[in-house]
């Protein structure tokens, strides 16, 4: 049986960096959505904790922000609040607004 990222009681982690980084302006806005949402009880919080575990390997390759945003999609997904081809779609219409031309 394979240990999730939840799973790390009694294993080395070794050092934890204490220093306040501050936060770039996309991840206040994924903090800000994610906020909106669980408090809006759009989503629960439990939901993206198991979202993220779910990554698999990725979980480990992706900082904080970068995960919490994943499982972000993969809940509003889930709940149908909109499907992966809608978000490419207006994924896609954004990046061509501020892509030079």
């Amino acid at each position: 049986m394979s240990k999730g990222p939840h799973d790390m009681g009694g294993e080395a982690a070794g050092p934890i960096d204490t220093v306040d980084h501050g936060m770039k302006f996309w991840e206040k806005q994924a903090n800000a959505l994610r906020n909106t949402l669980t408090s809006r009880r759009v989503i629960r919080l439990d939901e993206l904790r198991r979202a993220a575990e779910d990554l698999g390997p990725r979980y480990y390759e992706l900082e904080y922000f970068q995960r919490t945003t994943e499982a972000l999609r993969r809940v509003l997904i889930e709940h149908g609040h909109f499907t992966e081809a809608e978000l490419t779609a207006k994924m896609a219409e954004v990046r061509r607004r501020y892509d030079p031309a």
